[in-house]
């Protein structure tokens, strides 16, 4: 096997469409100024067989560089986990020729493709690669979602989507570039007011958006006042990411996080969605339990998100 460097049009043209968004030629050079330099590595032993998109910073190639996460992109289903391990032999070799210090992989969740992760988990490890990170992963699997959810999960919840319910609140989701501003406006708020940092501008939202299909939802209340909003990307075959939700604090009373999870999962059941990835309630594997009992709260199971890294010099 051997290790060719492309550029993001030739990656584009081989791997047109990664089992996820992070991992597209279009995606990364969309973001590269967020890295000193981006390289689009293919691996081929008389055939094509694996990529991978990296960008370096600070001395260290990092896949992703700006996105939850990144890997291995294969071009055939069945990709034989002795690829990776020759992948992953000419990566550490390429890197040391660069005379780079690390390279850190961070994986997706499971969720993803659960026999491809495991592989490059495996493989991984078994190539020198340390785990530095396990964070856990929430998702709803809208297999799930019926008329009975409410029945479905933890009693505080049951009884704040009652109470949300009675409220008569309202879901839609955005048509108008100002609406998607005003949800993006409303979610800035919310982090505001906790104390979280907000990583993309508005205008890097709206180029992400502009790179997939991106959904913006606001809830408001009976008199028309808007209480809370999503924005929610399409990532992958059947799966769409939650990048953000949140509602303004001072009608939490109104239990607008019940109602606007609980109405994302039925639009996206009607949808024929097959999951809904609301993300990490870990920062460094180390869990905030108020977001992990919230998510569980509504029916969200779990998978393992793994970072790893590997010292080259």
């Amino acid at each position: 096997m051997e290790i060719v460097e492309a550029g993001y049009q030739e990656y584009t043209r081989l791997i047109p469409n990664p089992y996820h968004v992070f991992g597209s030629a279009a995606f990364n050079h969309a973001n590269e100024d967020k890295a000193a330099s981006v390289h689009y590595l293919l691996f081929k032993d008389g055939k094509y067989r694996l990529g991978i998109i990296g960008g370096v910073r600070d001395n260290v190639l990092l896949s992703p560089f700006s996105a939850p996460f990144g890997g291995f992109s294969f071009l055939q289903d069945d990709t034989r986990i002795g690829y990776l391990d020759e992948a992953l032999q000419l990566l550490s070799s390429w890197a040391k020729n660069r005379r780079l210090a690390a390279i850190k992989i961070t994986l997706p969740p499971s969720i993803y493709g659960e026999s491809f992760l495991a592989k490059q988990v495996n493989s991984l490890y078994r190539n020198g690669f340390v785990t530095e990170k396990t964070d856990l992963n929430y998702a709803y699997r809208l297999v799930d979602f019926d008329e009975n959810y409410a029945a479905s999960i933890w009693y505080n919840a049951r009884k704040n989507l009652k109470i949300a319910l009675s409220n008569h609140l309202s879901f839609r989701l955005c048509e108008h570039e100002k609406e998607k501003e005003q949800a993006y406006a409303i979610i800035k708020q919310n982090r505001e007011a906790k104390g979280f940092p907000l990583r993309m501008t508005w205008a890097q939202v709206q180029l992400s958006a502009s790179l997939m299909k991106a959904d913006f939802f606001l809830v408001t209340s009976k008199e028309g006042i808007v209480l809370a909003a999503a924005v929610i990307f399409h990532v992958s075959k059947g799966i769409v990411q939650v990048i953000y939700w949140g509602d303004l604090p001072e009608y939490a009373a109104l239990k607008t996080m019940n109602f606007l999870s609980f109405k994302v999962f039925e639009y996206y059941k009607q949808q024929e969605m097959e999951m809904v990835d609301i993300g990490p309630s870990t920062e460094n594997s180390v869990p905030n339990y108020g977001l992990c009992e919230f998510k569980e709260s509504i029916g969200c199971s779990i998978s393992c998100k793994f970072s790893f890294s590997k010292s080259i010099l």
